[in-house]
């Protein structure tokens, strides 16, 4: 697992919720979105993938250059997560490289879940 950032500030639902909203918006264009699944009590935000985005290849890729940066720039959110969406750090890194990602938070390992894909 992904070591999360200490003492972050509790993290505002209302203002994580709009952001999503602004994020599907750019994503209707593609006939998909994201949907918000839970936030933990460490800021580790789990979204759920909709439309034609769920069965998508480049799922990671707009994880990691459109969710991940939108999402981790709210205060309080340690970690972005979504099932489907692992790439290899090495392919992270080059995508940061591409966008000028600095600092992007790191997306958790997907959690074993009992009777659910992983």
């Amino acid at each position: 697992m992904t070591a999360l950032r200490a003492a972050a500030p509790p993290v505002d639902r209302a203002v994580l919720e709009r952001r999503i909203d602004d994020v599907c918006r750019l994503m209707s264009a593609h006939a998909g979105g994201i949907e918000l699944v839970e936030v933990s009590a460490t800021g580790a935000v789990r979204v759920r993938f909709t439309g034609m985005c769920v069965g998508c290849v480049l799922r990671p890729l707009t994880m990691r250059g459109t969710v991940v940066p939108a999402l981790s720039e709210i205060p309080g959110v340690t970690a972005v997560d979504a099932d489907g969406t692992r790439i290899s750090e090495e392919a992270a890194a080059r995508l940061a490289g591409y966008l000028g990602a600095q600092g992007a938070l790191p997306v958790l390992e997907p959690a074993t879940r009992s009777g659910g894909r992983g």
